[in-house]
């Protein structure tokens, strides 16, 4: 889709560190905590464990706390059950029960337990003072993320390096994240990836000691390939036994997995309704990406309204899940379309460690939607995020880089990401693997090859995946012509919300290809032209020198004219075969070269002191500001109007 002078792929959250919600009414009362290792509950029922727990034991308390959990068919009186008996263990001197006892307050359990950020600070403070690595972890975490304290870098970061050091596999991967993208510690990527391998390898170890906590950070690695081998299937039942055990992020993590075919078959529907499960228990993430498949319609009836209400939830409870609801009003989805504010919520996200979201803001900084063009800035963010195993950022990392963004374009090096990125598990990646296959860009033409990457992303709902599938059916490449799969696969297409696939739906399907490339001519030609007026105007609105040799303004005003006469250049140099675009980059071009001169003829008559001539220049340069809004207006409804 064309941009607006002045789309990215979301892929769900990988897992923000949370558990699965709740909060009890009361602190324990204070004494001291003592690390998870002291003590030990031999009981291994709910009724054994009760007992143990009346009688003093606080592992077995902490047990209990594990068991309600486990138990859904209690309902959201679980966590009140869970509550109480974490809240002995911790009274009773165990530390890791001040730390899940945290867990349950920092987000609240819907139907049960108000969330109480400021108390679960508190518990983890004590956790940690105890002995507990993840009470640490946590406490750090909020310190970043501003939940319930202060955001206070530094005092999160220590912490989070004290929680790694001390064995947490989550805390080194959260530190590592942060090294790649400068977020509260000096960037240092070298280190990140040793951190990355420190993380998988903790997780292990408490994984394999029953840690569900470290189970679901293990299968997030695992996902990602990140400090440790790709295994999908492995990481899809690590994310079963997080959710079996009461951990809301575990079912997110298993929606992702259903979602897109990781490690396990894809079913739309069991996705979704593991995300609302996820929500319901009272996780952020889950909550964001409910959102996402409501406004998506995936794995049922598309509700734009109550997804985005969703999505703000998870947002509310935590910065690092607003990576949904900016991507709302990106689209515009049940809510009103708003670049800026979707550039603040990725902005927010990203900030609170979010790397999915960094690539998203990358993406926007990049194109200036919504925000200051900055190029070469969002680039790395992009690349830090792909430098994190994120596959959906390489595959974006790869676009920038054919497109040439802030480099000569490689094509070959594009194709490696998307290739990689595919082979990750990102379907936007396997869909632009098929793209270059099929244009012959960075690698040999391969229609068969492109038609099977194809493939393999429609099935993982890329549906613009579904749309080029559709294309080769109707012209025979990469297997035999076949018009009734070309129709329905452009239908789905259709269905997502694709103006391009339902025009074509409507064509004939022997006129389907030639439409597709005036649509794809005129698309280029737009960003093209949008991209460079959006530059001109990044430039522009560069913050002027404070300089008190130039009390008249004299060189500012010559500063913008040098601008305005580098757009002029600039859009005539854009090479466009689109009537009405062409028309509207000679009028574009006329604008600048009037500000330009404009604003020369005010910095002269300044220079002169010459009232009069200042008075008939600014006239000039007002009546040429006055036409810049009806052209910018008559090229964004030209670009955006549909098939």
């Amino acid at each position: 889709m064309p941009r607006s002078a002045a789309s990215l792929l979301l892929g769900l959250a990988l897992l923000a560190p949370a558990a699965c919600g709740g909060s009890a009414s009361q602190e324990p009362a204070p004494k001291t905590a003592t690390s998870t290792a002291a003590g030990a509950c031999e009981a291994t029922t709910e009724g054994a464990c009760r007992a143990a727990c009346d009688g003093g034991n606080a592992a077995c308390c902490e047990r209990l706390g594990d068991l309600a959990l486990q138990d859904r068919d209690r309902g959201p009186s679980r966590a009140l059950a869970a509550s109480e008996a974490f809240g002995k263990a911790c009274s009773g001197g165990r530390a890791r029960g001040c730390q899940k006892l945290s867990h349950l307050m920092l987000y609240g359990f819907p139907g049960a337990l108000a969330a109480d950020p400021a108390q679960a600070v508190t518990l983890a403070r004590r956790a940690c003072d105890g002995g507990d690595p993840a009470g640490c972890g946590d406490l750090g975490r909020m310190f970043l993320r501003g939940l319930g304290v202060d955001i206070d870098e530094q005092r999160g970061a220590p912490l989070l390096a004290r929680a790694c050091d001390e064995g947490d596999g989550e805390s080194c991967d959260v530190l590592g994240v942060a090294l790649l993208s400068g977020l509260a510690v000096t960037p240092d990527p070298e280190r990140a990836q040793e951190l990355f391998v420190k993380a998988a390898q903790g997780s292990e170890k408490g994984c394999a000691a029953g840690d569900p906590r470290a189970c679901l950070s293990l299968g997030k690695a695992l996902v990602l390939g990140r400090g440790v081998w790709r295994d999908q299937a492995r990481a899809a039942a690590l994310f079963q036994r997080a959710c079996m055990a009461g951990f809301a992020d575990g079912c997110n993590g298993l929606s992702m997995a259903y979602t897109y075919g990781l490690g396990v078959p894809i079913d739309a529907p069991h996705a979704r309704a593991l995300a609302q499960r996820s929500c319901e228990e009272g996780s952020p993430h889950g909550c964001g990406t409910l959102g996402t498949l409501l406004i998506d319609g995936v794995g049922g009836a598309r509700d734009p309204d109550e997804g985005a209400a969703a999505a703000r939830r998870g947002c509310d409870a935590d910065p690092s899940a607003c990576i949904h609801l900016a991507a709302a009003y990106e689209k515009g989805a049940g809510v009103s379309k708003d670049a800026q504010k979707a550039a603040s919520l990725y902005r927010r996200a990203c900030a609170a460690g979010n790397a999915h979201a960094c690539t998203a803001f990358g993406l926007v900084m990049v194109h200036g939607e919504g925000i200051t063009m900055d190029k070469r800035g969002g680039y790395a963010v992009v690349s830090a995020a792909c430098d994190a195993r994120l596959p959906d950022a390489c595959a974006v990392l790869g676009k920038l880089i054919q497109k040439g963004t802030t480099a000569a374009p490689d094509p070959t090096r594009a194709f490696v990401l998307f290739l990689e990125s595919c082979e990750a598990g990102a379907p936007i990646g396997c869909e632009q693997a098929g793209i270059a296959y099929a244009e012959g860009k960075g690698t040999a033409r391969d229609d068969a090859r492109a038609a099977e990457l194809f493939r393999r992303a429609c099935d993982s709902q890329q549906e613009s995946a579904c749309l080029e599938l559709g294309l080769f059916r109707a012209e025979g490449r990469g297997g035999p012509r076949d018009e009734a799969a070309s129709t329905a696969l452009i239908q789905k297409a259709c269905e997502a919300k694709s103006d391009l696939g339902c025009a074509l739906v409507a064509a004939k399907p022997a006129d389907r290809v030639a439409l597709r490339a005036k649509h794809r001519t005129k698309v280029d030609e737009c960003n093209a032209l949008i991209e460079v007026i959006n530059a001109g105007v990044a430039d522009l609105n560069k913050a002027p020198r404070s300089d008190d040799a130039d009390p008249t303004g004299a060189r500012e005003l010559r500063r913008m004219a040098d601008v305005m006469d580098r757009v002029a250049q600039q859009v005539g140099g854009v090479r466009l075969t689109v009537p009405e675009l062409v028309q509207f980059s000679a009028d574009y071009r006329g604008l600048a070269v009037i500000v330009a001169k404009a604003a020369r003829a005010m910095a002269t008559a300044a220079d002169a002191k010459d009232l009069a001539a200042l008075n008939a220049a600014q006239a000039d340069l007002g009546k040429a500001v006055k036409r810049e809004d009806p052209i910018v207006d008559a090229i964004n409804t030209f670009c955006q109007e549909k098939p």
